[in-house]
């Protein structure tokens, strides 16, 4: 019978043995901070999801293991880090659903978890309930060998990233970059191309990255959004995410591109 691995994760933290392998066992000294577990099917392997309390977790010491930030491994070099990026991500995306997912919001019911599928059941109205996905766009706008980048208002502060925002309903996607983009800095786009995508589950992000063009306008903030927005170049970058991200790779492919001209 094959093995089946185990996911903890604590506040976007992901546990892992110093070899940096996922533990089988779970400690038996995390059993009395869980908050939620489930079993799933991650591209082939069986697993057991376990969400654990943040803050409680943190009083256990476990021997040659150890916590690190989930979306560290998204940027990792180690093979046994990278092989599983894409398996936390749908395990913790999940696992963040089924924590929140209790309630019918039709009839008030409890939910049940499905036997045949990733769903959870109303045993009273019979609504079926499916793992959210959130799907939000991010951009980078470009201007005279120039970036946007900006710093948002509520979160973040201390770095600049692009611009984005959560698809509405009615918009396509090249709909949605042109309205965050004039909606959180007043300028008019053009050119606008998808470039890639990225799964973010703190807690259920999808990203989908596109390039634009500057067409008009001066940059004005609308402070509810953001602190401030400036154009840069590659010699003069602020304080950006972090590698792995969505937003370093956008921010630094446009600028190789640039460079290859």
């Amino acid at each position: 019978m094959p093995e089946k691995h185990q996911y903890i994760f604590r506040s976007g933290e992901i546990f892992i043995q110093n070899n940096n392998t996922l533990p089988v066992e779970m400690p038996s000294e995390f059993d009395k901070w869980i908050s939620d577990s489930m079993d799933l099917n991650l591209f082939g392997t069986e697993a057991h999801v376990v969400l654990l309390d943040g803050d409680g977790s943190k009083q256990a010491v476990i021997p040659d293991a150890s916590w690190i930030r989930l979306r560290s491994i998204f940027a990792a070099t180690d093979i046994n880090l990278s092989s599983i990026s894409s398996s936390a991500a749908r395990a913790l995306g999940i696992v963040n659903w089924h924590h929140v997912t209790r309630f019918c919001s039709r009839c008030g019911a409890s939910l049940v978890d499905s036997t045949t599928e990733i769903a959870r059941i109303c045993p009273g109205c019979k609504a079926i309930v499916y793992p959210r996905l959130s799907p939000a766009v991010i951009v980078a706008v470009e201007k005279d060998g120039k970036i946007l980048l900006a710093r948002h208002s509520e979160r973040n502060q201390d770095m600049y990233s692009c611009l984005a925002g959560f698809l509405e309903h009615g918009e396509t996607l090249e709909e949605c970059v042109a309205r965050e983009v004039y909606e959180e800095a007043h300028l008019e786009i053009q050119n606008i191309r998808y470039v890639g995508s990225q799964s973010w589950p703190f807690p259920d992000q999808f990203m989908i990255a596109f390039r634009a063009d500057w067409k008009a306008g001066e940059i004005s903030v609308d402070p509810s959004e953001l602190l401030e927005a400036h154009w840069f170049d590659k010699d003069h970058l602020p304080n950006t995410p972090m590698p792995g991200t969505v937003a370093w790779n956008l921010i630094h492919d446009v600028f190789d591109s640039m460079s290859k001209k």
